[in-house]
């Protein structure tokens, strides 16, 4: 298959018969963004694949062993309620409920909340108020000033935010302080080489992106199905040239059929310098876009961010996580089956007793 690439090489040697360094770093750079943009695709094929499988195979296997730990304590509550537990057996059930009531009720259950405080010498409210409070002091001092509100945080999760959108406003004024500095210090020699260098290649782009819509003007097409198909192209052409994408255009350049000597003309030698700089600027983003994906897909999914994504290492992933939720459903319907009889809860109190 012939590509862009291939076709302004032909053209550079036809009219030069030698490729010039110039030409030759550009015929890199765009096969190395061709490559980044496969694995990136691949990427995403992969990980929207998993995340359809992901959903459809661990959630109802959560819910299940969800069901079965409220049902529990639940039936650890009645068997409080009837008053014939010894005094450290009473006590050990009491701290079995508060944690296991405490799980749901963070994630919103009412009832759970209730059942908490019943047997909880502190509300979870005022757990989460002293927890909360903890974690804005540490910040504080770890800062060296404050950034909370006159109100107190309820829950360490609105510490957190608030930190983070501390930060992020930190951010944002050494950013202004920085551009207001260089506004001051007026343009350096190399910010106007670089302001050149951007105005070449915006000529560039703009030869290329002229080209294509000529080329792809409908009102020169009669097929309706071609004129389709045209339509579709420029639409993209227009937004690969509203982000500036030079890797882009030049793959509908080759999807629009033109000719060697139009691809070759649209890349005239002066220009390749800018574009060439434009294209390395481009595979700098790609590179972080590709591992924002992989970070993305690590942080959905509980992965190890030093895990290489693939089909296969997310099956085992997959595999490891629903083999580990079967184990736990079984534990539980285990424990729940033995906690029936005296014997049986005496015996489960003991293998609690440590863990509590």
């Amino acid at each position: 298959m012939v590509t862009p690439v291939d076709m302004v090489l032909a053209s550079d040697i036809d009219q030069q018969g030698v490729t010039s360094p110039e030409q030759e770093q550009f015929n890199l750079l765009v096969r190395q963004a061709e490559e980044l943009t496969q694995k990136m695709d691949t990427l995403r094929k992969t990980v929207d694949q998993y995340r359809v499988l992901h959903a459809s195979t661990l959630p109802p296997l959560r819910r299940r062993h969800s069901s079965l730990l409220r049902d529990m304590t639940l039936w650890l509550d009645h068997r409080v309620s009837l008053g014939t537990l010894p005094q450290k057996q009473h006590r050990l059930m009491c701290r079995l409920i508060c944690r296991l009531a405490a799980d749901f009720a963070k994630a919103g259950d009412k009832e759970m909340r209730v059942l908490h405080d019943r047997y909880s010498d502190e509300s979870l409210a005022d757990i989460e108020l002293a927890q909360a409070a903890k974690t804005q002091s540490y910040f504080e001092e770890m800062m060296g000033k404050s950034f909370g509100e006159e109100e107190p945080f309820e829950t360490v999760d609105d510490v957190l935010h608030a930190r983070f959108e501390h930060i992020r406003k930190e951010s944002e004024a050494r950013a202004q302080a920085k551009e207001a500095r260089k506004s001051k210090r007026g343009r350096s020699a190399y910010m106007m080489q670089a302001d050149q260098l951007l105005e070449d290649s915006e000529s560039a782009l703009r030869t290329i992106y002229r080209q294509l819509a000529s080329a792809l003007h409908p009102d020169r097409e009669y097929d309706p199905d071609a004129r389709a198909h045209k339509n579709q192209l420029m639409s993209e052409a227009n937004t690969a040239y509203a982000r500036r994408d030079l890797l882009a255009l030049l793959q509908l350049q080759y999807q629009a059929n033109l000719t060697e000597k139009k691809i070759a003309s649209s890349l005239a030698q002066d220009k390749l310098a800018s574009l060439n700089a434009l294209l390395a600027e481009r595979m700098k983003t790609m590179h972080r876009e590709l591992r924002d994906l992989e970070l993305h897909a690590a942080a959905e999914f509980v992965l190890a961010p030093s895990i290489t994504i693939t089909v296969a290492s997310l099956k085992h992933h997959l595999t490891h996580l629903q083999k580990g939720l079967q184990a736990d459903i079984a534990l539980v319907k285990s424990d729940f089956a033995a906690v029936q009889t005296d014997k049986g809860l005496v015996r489960w109190l003991k293998e609690q007793e440590e863990p509590a």
